[in-house]
């Protein structure tokens, strides 16, 4: 199997174990984690087992390149599975973290700390549209790397990129807690709120584990898409960096994260990619 698919196996069946080792999930909450919740945990990590055992099967019938390229992007879509598994850890915030977090965001950024999200302005629709772009970043990131003739370096683009995402997935359970915008007051009237931010809601509402990764992944997988890009092709890199620092800004101003999040998850990636940079 590819370093990749080792990676994503490996993570999902960790998390499986971990979700029926009784002294860690009574550490990580209230109470003892419910056995639907180890069920679905298990279960969602027969997902990348099952999907790279088949996308392996392939090989019998599809031409070598296909096969190779039908793996990069498989490696997408299962690139979501650890986080579902880390949701399901979560089943309360502890409010001295929250308390902890938000004391550092006041320390920080007073004025944004008070606020539940962006203003209906020019600054908070850019900000709200960079931080949308969170979610297709890392295909895109792929695609890039594709496009710039660096397909054969798709190992190295997910060595760096899967190791700093799912370091955030494996730390978010010892730190339960729900994000800013829930936790400064009242929500603004609708006519203060930007059509972007509430598609962003939305999102969040039906697609999310309602809880804070830490640190943030959607930082670290950002940061480490555009750090290994800048490796393989510097221009493009550059773009993607831009970008991951507008999607950074806006999970801050936009309350998404609290900002110790966010600078964790900058360091995490900086950190794996310095890790693997003799690899790629």
């Amino acid at each position: 199997m590819r370093t990749s698919e080792w990676i994503q196996v490996g993570f999902a069946v960790v998390l499986a174990i971990a979700a029926w080792v009784q002294p860690l999930t009574r550490a990580l909450g209230p109470r003892p984690l419910p056995i639907r919740k180890r069920w679905f945990i298990t279960g969602l990590a027969l997902v990348p087992v099952i999907g790279v055992a088949l996308a392996r099967a392939t090989a019998w019938f599809l031409p070598p390149l296909y096969v190779s390229v039908l793996r990069d992007w498989l490696t997408v879509g299962l690139f979501l599975v650890p986080y579902w598994q880390t949701g399901q850890f979560f089943q309360g915030p502890n409010h001295q973290i929250e308390k902890n977090l938000m004391a550092f965001d006041r320390w920080l950024m007073p004025a944004t700390a008070a606020t539940s999200g962006t203003a209906r302005t020019g600054l908070g629709w850019a900000l709200e549209i960079a931080y949308l772009f969170c979610y297709p970043f890392v295909p895109l990131g792929l695609l890039a790397l594709y496009a710039v003739g660096e397909r054969q370096n798709a190992a190295g683009f997910w060595l760096v990129v899967l190791i700093a995402t799912y370091a955030c997935y494996v730390i978010t359970p010892f730190f339960p807690a729900y994000p800013p915008r829930d936790l400064a007051g009242g929500k603004p009237p609708r006519a203060q709120v930007g059509k972007v931010r509430v598609f962003n809601r939305w999102i969040l509402q039906h697609g999310s584990i309602h809880a804070i990764s830490f640190p943030s992944a959607h930082v670290a997988s950002s940061f480490a898409v555009a750090l290994a890009l800048i490796y393989y092709s510097p221009v493009v890199g550059a773009v993607f960096l831009f970008v991951a620092v507008w999607i950074s800004l806006g999970a801050v101003v936009g309350r998404y994260h609290y900002a110790l999040d966010v600078i964790m998850g900058v360091v995490t990636a900086v950190v794996v990619f310095g890790a693997c940079y003799a690899h790629l």
